[in-house]
């Protein structure tokens, strides 16, 4: 009887599963009659759910145990699934324009939460800066699908703003993974400060290291031919990924695991299309793509559920929303000065910076983070205090932002993106991608390569 009970209704095993599969059907329902995604459907029944039923699942020991193991695995396969597709004819064509979109604009918004964190939320500076490299996230898989629809309708194409806004946006997550693990070690993992420092300079150029003597591994084994290679190939990614997460993450080497992971999905993905896999449209790809599939759901609706509204009193929404909007209008603010400045026109780098809005995968990652990296001695009431309210500040991101962004992305884009009827959509994009490929023959894809999601 005690082994059926986590099944039953009531149990915590048949909470989840119900509330997942809740989740996804509400999710994916949403946006077939609207434009917004998926994730805020789903994050929306994680926080319903958390808030209007007597009993919360995760004190279970078990269940709270599946939950952080489940947040070792959806990085592996988030951070692996972009990567596969980076488009590096339009990343070595457009250096300047897609590394500044990726790293300035981040780096005012993780520093202007640290400064509004502080003045209206009364944290330490170093909470400030945990916030920001969370938060500073940008999630460009949420409006993909919308400029992708954009580019269909001949919108945007001449001036490639949906290559720019997901490359840029794919390599701001490399970016957020590499910060975000080098500050929360610094933060949490005690040590001198000689090797903090150390660490600081060493972890993103090891990852880096380490992702590509991987990403050859994954090319060279097994031989390209093997009936068996996409499904060893799969394995690989995943596998490596895995370890590289629990290994760097107990040796307080995070920034390590996050940019290996994507630079060895970059490295192998690039490989296999010189032997005539197609970026993005290879069989390992479409394991990662089924793989998201099926976790996408159970990240958000799982991360929502860790919004806990008695927690938090009206006022301190108030300023959590100040906050939070305060950091992203300078963030887009920057945004829009640097496409200005890289030859878009004034619409559209109002448009470029409408698509730096959304935050969800990154932040639904993360959102127990603080809690799980709290010292275990030394911590003050205070500290435990802002580690609970990170989970709450982070899903309020997600639910607000993941809303605004989508609908103003999709309402906006006729309006401030061009139309050239004379450059046919696909056409834009059939050269790069043979070229890319080094086979045009099979790789005449008229799909967008994009990094996140």
């Amino acid at each position: 009887m005690v082994f059926w009970e986590p099944f039953v209704p009531g149990g915590y095993l048949f909470n989840m599963t119900s509330m997942v599969l809740l989740g996804y059907v509400f999710g994916h329902t949403l946006e077939r009659y609207t434009t917004i995604h998926p994730a805020f459907g789903m994050t929306l029944i994680g926080a319903i759910c958390r808030n209007f039923t007597s009993t919360n699942f995760l004190e279970n020991s078990t269940a709270n145990a599946i939950d952080y193991h489940l947040r070792r695995i959806y990085p592996a396969i988030i951070l692996t699934k972009g990567p596969l597709g980076w488009n590096w004819n339009y990343i070595k064509s457009n250096p300047v324009r897609v590394f500044s979109l990726a790293t300035i604009p981040w780096t005012v918004e993780c520093l202007s939460i640290v400064l509004f964190a502080h003045v209206l939320l009364g944290y330490p500076w170093y909470w400030g800066l945990h916030l920001g490299s969370i938060l500073a996230s940008v999630s460009p898989a949420l409006v993909v699908p919308i400029t992708m629809a954009h580019r269909s309708r001949g919108l945007g194409v001449k001036k490639r703003i949906a290559d720019l806004v997901n490359n840029a946006g794919g390599l701001d997550t490399a970016f957020t993974e590499g910060m975000f693990g080098v500050i929360n070690s610094a933060i949490f993992f005690p040590s001198p400060p000689a090797y903090r420092i150390l660490k600081a300079v060493v972890a993103i150029f090891l990852g880096i290291v380490l992702g590509i003597a991987w990403g050859v591994l994954a090319d060279t084994i097994p031989d390209h031919g093997d009936l068996y290679a996409p499904t060893i190939r799969s394995i690989l990614l995943l596998a490596g990924g895995v370890f590289l997460l629990y290994g760097c993450g107990y040796l307080g080497w995070g920034g390590t695991s996050g940019v290996a992971i994507m630079v060895c999905a970059g490295v192998a993905g690039t490989r296999w299309a010189r032997r005539g896999w197609p970026v993005n449209n290879n069989p390992v790809a479409e394991v990662y793509k089924l793989l998201w599939r099926v976790f996408e759901p159970m990240l958000f609706v799982l991360s929502g559920y860790y919004l806990d509204v008695s927690e938090i009193s009206v006022r301190e929404f108030g300023l959590v929303v100040a906050c939070i909007f305060s950091a992203l209008a300078l963030r887009l603010l920057t945004a829009f000065l640097i496409a200005l400045a890289s030859e878009l026109s004034a619409r559209e780098s109002i448009f470029i910076a409408i698509t730096w809005i959304p935050k969800a995968i990154v932040e639904a990652v993360l959102v127990r983070v603080a809690m799980d990296s709290l010292w275990t001695e030394g911590a003050t009431l205070q500290d435990k205090n802002i580690a609970k309210q990170h989970s709450n500040i982070i899903v309020i991101a997600i639910l607000l932002t993941s809303f605004l962004g989508t609908i103003l992305t999709t309402l906006l884009g006729s309006t401030l993106l061009s139309q050239d009827s004379k450059v046919a959509p696909e056409g834009v994009y059939a050269a790069e991608n043979a070229s890319q490929s080094g086979n045009s023959s099979s790789n005449t894809l008229s799909n967008i390569q994009y990094i996140d999601g």
